[in-house]
């Protein structure tokens, strides 16, 4: 008989929203039949489809990985899209994974056996399934035969429209990384081969899909932690239709885009948090900025990926060594696996990109969301005698004869992820992230705003779109209504002649960094293979070259569909010129 891992989880209302407990009661291996007897194992099920993006399992540690055969914790939902968004572009470059095909992804040279992209498809097929499955064994007729749908009935409307989401949000992320891809949805037996679709088609569904469900979701006012609502339906609608230019090779739904955004903003269900660096701390979960967000906890629901990786692959073991006065809030390091690539380090001011002790949550820097650990205070603490930490990635004076070097002090550092909380009290540090995943926030619907008006109107910007920006840039340098004591204030306001699609593009690179965007967005502005470069772009790590980088196939605006599907699926064709 078919056994079905699950986990039990607790809704708690809190003082001022509901907030999505993911903390298991019980864990246990049961029958089929045992966990769709009950209303507790229909949740747990449900639960599972949100799970299943932060944890390889069942949300602690690495046993029982829901795909075998490979690295668990590497292959994570929010790790697998970490190394196909931020790895694959201007602005992380990895140390270590020779395997994997990690290199290849800061070269952008990958082929249809790399694994990197392997896991994402994977691990959003998965999730698929699980979604399917619920829709499934949420049919009136289905519950009521297995005696539940009197415990059931109340929530279940939800639950449908959530499983619905996130297969749309699934569908999305399959989309943009793969192009035309494999389609299945819950009118058909469980196992049934995926049949492509082209990716315009794909684009229709996302829509249409998004569209019906936005009234049967959560009310965009009532936030629980970690579950999605309207406003997230309206993100994933305005963030599709912005890019239907790349999705469905039309023009037509900029327009859409800009609606959908004015329906969050007008919701007046969100607010930017005062402080940009409040999003990525441990206590993020009462932020009103974010949208939607994907729930962790130290002792419950972790494993290594997640904001896990995101702190523990950027920190040394000095960063966290007591009396440094720079605060994680973690017990493990991962010796710098990663670190910042010149490219993006230069896109602040050089000002702002040295880090100082006394002000290690930059309360001096004039853009406060340049968290960055470079400059001569960092010397000697990373091993006693290294030199400062600088943001060139190459070793020597000849940029264009030299190897790229995998470690320290080549290559920046960053603070902006903290499992500490917003008040700054040192607690007890833990050792796995209490930090929640912010998937969407408001100031990317301000920026997504600006840019549908930008698109709409042949580039050029109005007063609306400057209007949207510069609320994001006063935030950032805490100016005007975010002024506050003790913050460094500076007018980083644009004019509306600055605003430009270069000018936003980078501007999306300041404000969502390491936030699982960016190669999209390099792809929807038209520079991703072509016409803007960084470091090592085309060059495979550690052999000699130019370090700026090169221009290279547009085959790379798309990944490989996995060899294996393409073998075993008789319906799947690899993307051109990968075959």
């Amino acid at each position: 008989m078919k056994k079905i891992i699950y986990i039990l989880a607790a809704l708690i209302l809190g003082a001022s929203c509901e907030k999505l407990d993911l903390f298991p009661q019980s864990e246990a291996a049961l029958s089929e039949n045992e966990v769709f007897s009950t209303y507790e194992g229909y949740h747990g099920f449900f639960l599972k489809c949100y799970l299943a993006m932060v944890c390889e399992s069942q949300g602690s540690g690495h046993g029982g990985d829901d795909l075998s055969g490979w690295d668990a914790g590497r292959s994570t939902f929010l790790r697998a899209l970490y190394w196909s968004q931020e790895a694959t572009s201007d602005e992380m470059y990895n140390r270590s994974g020779s395997g994997y095909g990690l290199r290849n992804a800061t070269a952008l040279n990958w082929e249809p056996g790399t694994q990197f992209p392997a896991w994402l498809y994977y691990r959003c097929y998965l999730i698929i399934t699980y979604t399917n499955d619920l829709l499934r064994r949420t049919e009136e007729s289905v519950l009521k035969e297995n005696g539940v749908y009197d415990d059931c009935k109340a929530d279940v409307a939800y639950w449908r429209a959530e499983a619905r989401f996130i297969r749309a949000y699934m569908y999305y992320i399959l989309m943009d990384s793969f192009g035309d891809v494999g389609f299945v949805d819950d009118s058909v037996p469980n196992g049934t081969y995926p049949v492509q679709k082209p990716r315009r088609e794909i684009y229709e569904f996302i829509v249409s899909e998004l569209e019906d469900i936005q009234d049967e979701l959560i009310p965009a006012g009532q936030r629980i932690w970690g579950r999605a609502n309207q406003a997230s339906a309206w993100f994933l609608l305005a963030r599709t239709c912005l890019g239907c230019h790349v999705y469905a090779g039309s023009k037509d739904d900029y327009g859409k885009a800009l609606t959908y955004c004015k329906k969050i903003l007008e919701s007046n269900a969100f607010e930017l948090s005062p402080n940009y660096i409040e999003n990525f701390l441990a206590d993020n979960s009462s932020s009103r900025e974010i949208i939607w967000g994907l729930a962790t906890q130290t002792d419950h629901v972790n494993g290594s990926g997640s904001t896990n990786y995101l702190i523990k692959a950027n920190l040394h073991a000095s960063m966290i060594a007591e009396g440094t006065g720079l605060d994680f809030g973690i017990t493990e390091q991962w010796g710098g696996n990663h670190c910042l690539r010149q490219k993006f380090v230069e896109k602040f001011d050089e000002a702002d990109r040295d880090f100082h002790y006394d002000d290690s949550w930059g309360d001096r820097k004039k853009d406060h969301r340049a968290l960055l650990f470079m400059g001569p205070e960092t010397a000697g603490k990373l091993d006693g005698s290294n030199k400062a930490l600088v943001k060139e990635l190459y070793k020597g004076d000849d940029p264009t004869a030299a190897k790229v070097e995998g470690k320290a002090p080549y290559g920046a550092l960053y603070t902006k992820w903290r499992n500490v909380t917003k008040d700054r009290v040192v607690k007890a540090p833990t050792k796995y992230s209490n930090v929640g995943f912010p998937v969407m926030r408001l100031a990317d619907v301000y920026l997504m705003a600006a840019e549908a008006i930008l698109r709409a109107n042949n580039g050029t910007a109005n007063a609306e779109a400057l209007g949207y920006v510069n609320e994001v840039r006063d935030r950032a340098y805490c100016h005007g209504k975010y002024q506050q004591a003790g913050k460094n204030d500076t007018d980083g306001r644009i004019s509306q002649a600055e605003l430009t699609y270069a000018w936003l593009l980078d501007e999306r690179a300041r404000e969502l960094w390491t936030e699982n965007w960016r190669r999209s967005d390099l792809v929807r502005f038209g520079c991703y293979t072509k016409g803007y470069n960084w470091d090592f772009k085309g060059y495979m790590p550690n052999s000699t070259g130019d370090f700026n980088g090169k221009d290279v196939d547009d085959k790379y605006n798309v990944f490989p569909i996995p060899q294996d599907d393409v073998r075993y699926n008789p319906n799947i064709k690899q993307n051109p010129d990968y075959e």
